[in-house]
């Protein structure tokens, strides 16, 4: 049975607000981007996270009040609608989304703050939820994942930004996209790399991928693994899951680039993979 808007719709409903308090009018552009990357980022999320309401969910803006600008955007999933997704089970997913994006969005409130996974898009996105407080003297917004009970609006996950954050924010995703769009060469070429934490799951080039690996030339302890070509992440991924050999075992010759946050190494971006060979321990085994 198909469900229609007005009935999923409820007045119960799980959404998320989004508030924007301004001391001067809004530019048009900055408003509507402020909707549409937290719709874009939504969409991200439920690709990641849900994949199986990827495809059949809608945001809507349901109300917007009078004051400071205050929206209601709801989602609407009508084939799930229809499978009878319950409340909790929709407050969870929103309040899931706003935390992972407060975090996420938080990273560049502090200077030098970068997101290593990252992609252009997603930046792009986070420069478009902030500029509207960004170029305002004195302005405030708010996300969050509510539901109403008994009539009364219940705030399960938040996230607040002011100004002076917003125009950190601004400043930090444009130097993390310079640094993205310099970086066509190698910060170290030809390093032994070892991973202490493979995956054998698919991975997504310029994505997080769970894996954690080791390069003593570089740094002294373990940074986490991303894969800035598709050629690099099929040769180490096809080693890993048909290769003979223990996958501890083996030295990557590869070519990375290291990504900071707050002045700190957090990161390997594999450039190339030049040579794949058994470790000293291996032999003495």
């Amino acid at each position: 049975m198909k469900v229609g808007y007005a009935s999923a719709m409820g007045e119960n409903t799980p959404h998320i607000v989004l508030r924007l308090n301004t001391k001067e009018p809004i530019e048009l552009s900055d408003f509507v981007r402020a909707f549409t990357s937290l719709g874009n980022e939504y969409e991200r999320f439920l690709r990641e996270q849900r994949p199986d309401m990827a495809d059949h969910s809608t945001m809507y803006v349901k109300q917007v009040r009078e004051g400071s600008i205050e929206a209601e955007l709801w989602n609407y999933a009508p084939v799930l609608a229809a499978a009878a997704i319950t409340h909790m089970d929709q407050l969870l997913i929103l309040e899931q989304f706003v935390k992972q994006y407060g975090k996420r969005l938080r990273s560049f409130f502090v200077e030098g703050g970068r997101l290593p996974d990252a992609g252009k898009r997603e930046l792009n996105d986070f420069m478009g939820q902030v500029a509207a407080i960004a170029n305002d003297p004195n302005g405030t917004a708010e996300i969050k994942a509510a539901t109403y009970e008994d009539k009364q609006r219940q705030v399960k996950a938040a996230v607040r930004f002011d100004t002076k954050q917003a125009r950190i924010a601004t400043r930090q995703i444009e130097a993390q996209k310079r640094e993205m769009e310099s970086k066509n060469d190698a910060d170290h070429k030809r390093v032994l790399m070892r991973f202490v934490r493979p995956s054998i799951e698919k991975v997504t080039s310029h994505k997080r991928t769970g894996e954690r690996a080791l390069i003593e030339a570089v740094h002294e302890k373990p940074l986490a693994v991303f894969y800035a070509s598709d050629l690099a992440r099929d040769r180490i991924q096809h080693e890993m899951k048909v290769g003979e050999a223990n996958i501890f075992h083996l030295l990557f010759d590869v070519d990375v680039n290291v990504e900071f946050s707050n002045g700190k190494p957090v990161a390997y971006r594999i450039m190339a993979v030049h040579d794949i060979t058994d470790s000293p321990e291996s032999d003495a085994e």
